[in-house]
C-alpha cells in the first residue's frame, strides 16, 4: 500500500531519489524512495505537486514503480510536497462519490457503473434511467448523512477476510493476489477502493447534482462536493445579484423577464429585418438611376445578406446590365458581399472577388455571395468585374 492509502491527509515526505531519467520532451521521470504523491488510478486523477523546487505534473504506477512527472530534474535527498489542495478536493468527490452510491442503490435500486473525477464535474454512470424527481429525493438523504457526520475509514484486509465481508463491489480483476483495501462510510457502505477519501461525511460540506443526462441506455449524473460545491453556490448567488442588477427585478422574476426580452428581442429583428430590406430597395433604385457604365461597388457597415440581395434585386430590375459588388461589415474587417449582375460576368469574378476578399462563397443565375474576411480589398476586386 502506499503512504497516502495508509493516511490520506500525508502530504508532505521528506525522502530520496532514486532514479530521475529525461523524458522525450522536457520532462522528466522520477521515483522516489517513498513517495506521499497519489497515482491515477480508479477514476481518480493523480496528485500534482512539488519534489524540491520541481514541479509534479503527472503521477502513475510503471512496472510496479510510482513515476512521477517533473518539469526539472532533481537528485539526492528531497521534500516531496503534495497540492494540498487539489487533493483535498479529489478526497471531497471520490467520498461523495461512495456517499451518492451507497444512497442512490439502497434507496431507487440503481448501481453504479462508471465513475470519473473530473477537473469541473464529477460524474457517476447509472446502469437504468433515472429522473429528476428521484434524484432529489437521493440527494436530500446523501446531504442528511453529510449532517450525520459518518466515520469514513480505510482498512487492509487479506482475501479471506474480504470473502467473509459484505462489499458493495463489481468484483476484483481476475488472477488478483496479496491485501485487499476498503473504504468504509460507517452504517452505509464498504467498498474496494484504492483512492483518498476524507475522515468524516461532515467534511464533504455538501453535494449537488448539476445535471443529469441519459447516457448509455442508463444515467449519468454530474455532481459537486465540498469546496467545489460552495464555489458554484457563491458563484450562482453573485450571478444571481448580477440580473436582478440587470432586469431591475428579483430573483423569482428572471425567467419571466428573460422570457420577455427574448419575444421583445424576436419581434425587434423581424422588423429591422424589413426595414433593412426597404432601404435596401430604395437604395437600389438610387444605384440604378445614379451609376455610370462602369462596375459598381456599394458597402453599408449595417448590411447583411438579406439587405444585400435586396439592393441587388431593385438595381437589377431596373438596369440589368449593371456589374455590382456590394458589402456590408465592417469596411476594414470581416462581413459579407454579394457579386450581382450578368450571368456570365458574375460565374467568373465571383471566385476571383472572394479570393480577394480573403473569403468564400457560391451561387448561381448572376448572383455570387459569401462571408470574407478583408473587405478593405473590395475596391481593389472591383476590376474582376470589368470596366
Amino acid at each position: 500500500m502506499l503512504p497516502c492509502q495508509l493516511d490520506a491527509t500525508l502530504v508532505t515526505l521528506e525522502t530520496r531519489v532514486l532514479r530521475c531519467t529525461p523524458g522525450c520532451d522536457t520532462t522528466y521521470a522520477v521515483v522516489l524512495e517513498a513517495t506521499p504523491f497519489y497515482p491515477e488510478g480508479g477514476g481518480q486523477p493523480a496528485d500534482q505537486g512539488w519534489i524540491g523546487d520541481a514541479r509534479v505534473v503527472d503521477v502513475q504506477i510503471v512496472d510496479g514503480d510510482v513515476v512521477h512527472t517533473t518539469l526539472a530534474p532533481v537528485d539526492g535527498s528531497v521534500r516531496a510536497q503534495v497540492d494540498e489542495a487539489r487533493r483535498r478536493d479529489h478526497m471531497q468527490q471520490h467520498t461523495a462519490q461512495h456517499l451518492l452510491t451507497a444512497v442512490i442503490e439502497d434507496q431507487l435500486g440503481a448501481p453504479t457503473i462508471g465513475f470519473h473525477l473530473g477537473d469541473n464535474t464529477t460524474t457517476i454512470d447509472l446502469d437504468r434511467p433515472l429522473d429528476a424527481a428521484l434524484l432529489s429525493s437521493a440527494i436530500d438523504r446523501v446531504n442528511a448523512e453529510i449532517r450525520a457526520a459518518r466515520t469514513v475509514r480505510a482498512e487492509v484486509v487479506s482475501l479471506d477476510e474480504y470473502a467473509t465481508r459484505d462489499v458493495r463491489s463489481r468484483g476484483l480483476p481476475e488472477g488478483f493476489t496479496g491485501d485487499v483495501r476498503l473504504v468504509t462510510i460507517e452504517g452505509l457502505d464498504l467498498n474496494t477502493c484504492g483512492g483518498t477519501h476524507v475522515a468524516t461525511t461532515a467534511e464533504l460540506q455538501l453535494v449537488q447534482i448539476v445535471r443529469i443526462e441519459r447516457y448509455k441506455g442508463g444515467t449519468r449524473i454530474h455532481f459537486l462536493a465540498g469546496d467545489r460545491a460552495l464555489r458554484s453556490h457563491r458563484a450562482a448567488l453573485a450571478r444571481e445579484q448580477a440580473m436582478s442588477k440587470a432586469l431591475t427585478a428579483g430573483a423569482e422574476e428572471h425567467v419571466p423577464a428573460v422570457r420577455k426580452l427574448l419575444e421583445q428581442a424576436k419581434v425587434g429583428a423581424k422588423a429591422r429585418q424589413r426595414l433593412l430590406r426597404e432601404v435596401g430597395e430604395l437604395l437600389g433604385e438610387r444605384i440604378a438611376r445614379e451609376a455610370g457604365a462602369g462596375a459598381t461597388h456599394v458597402h453599408r457597415d449595417d448590411a447583411d445578406p438579406g439587405m444585400l440581395k435586396a439592393i441587388a434585386d431593385a438595381a437589377l430590375a431596373a438596369r440589368p446590365d449593371l456589374r455590382l459588388l456590394l458589402t456590408g461589415g465592417a469596411a476594414d474587417g470581416p462581413g459579407v458581399f454579394l457579386v450581382a449582375g450578368p450571368e456570365k460576368v458574375v460565374a467568373e469574378a465571383g471566385p476571383t472577388i472572394a479570393t480577394s476578399l480573403q473569403g468564400r462563397g457560391g451561387g448561381r443565375g448572376g448572383r455570387f455571395q459569401g462571408k470574407a474576411q478583408d473587405l478593405s480589398a473590395a475596391p481593389a476586386a472591383l476590376a474582376a468585374l470589368g470596366t
